[in-house]
């Protein structure tokens, strides 16, 4: 019986460290809910009172507000085009609807010198020499993205014009 009594005071001790760590890290999860809306702590930028306390103000340090250490909103990152076009891609072939793709498509274009600019996609790689596939434009492999809902290429590379627009587009699967 002893022994019984035994383990059954090791489980315990168990379960209950096991509760006291999920409710230690449950409380640090919702102190941080709650303290991503504070204001930022306001720090005393008063200047030590010369008589009472003698620095050289070569010395002195300026004093700086505190940082927040977490932003209450994010700001936005800038996306590169390579990015902004593998967005277009996965946007255009999961679309929910031919509208939503159509749209998607409308807005990816706009990157483009011309609807009918250049998409190069690369197959196979043979050293410094790449096979590529069949050419096309890019308003014939937007739609194809969304009739296929296919979004295995990437962006390899893009050749821009003088206004800083798409010309030329290279894909690889």
């Amino acid at each position: 019986m002893k022994r019984h009594t035994c383990i059954s005071k090791n489980w315990s001790i168990l379960l209950l460290l096991a509760l006291m760590v999920s409710f230690s890290s449950c409380n640090k999860k919702l102190f941080k809910k709650k303290s991503k809306g504070a204001e930022p702590v306001a720090t005393s930028t008063a200047e030590p009172n010369s008589m009472n306390n003698p620095v050289d103000e070569s010395e002195e340090e300026p004093i700086e507000p505190m940082e927040e250490v977490e932003e209450t909103a994010p700001t936005p990152k800038k996306l590169s085009k390579e990015q902004q076009l593998n967005n277009y891609f996965g946007a255009i072939a999961n679309a929910s609807s031919t509208s939503s793709a159509n749209a998607s498509i409308a807005e990816a274009l706009d990157m483009f010198s011309d609807t009918d600019a250049p998409v190069l996609i690369v197959i196979y790689h043979d050293g410094s020499q790449p096979s590529y596939d069949e050419p096309t434009t890019i308003n014939k492999y937007l739609n194809y993205l969304k009739d296929t809902k296919n979004d295995k290429a990437e962006v390899e590379e893009i050749i821009y014009d003088e206004s800083g627009l798409i010309k030329e587009l290279v894909l690889k699967k």
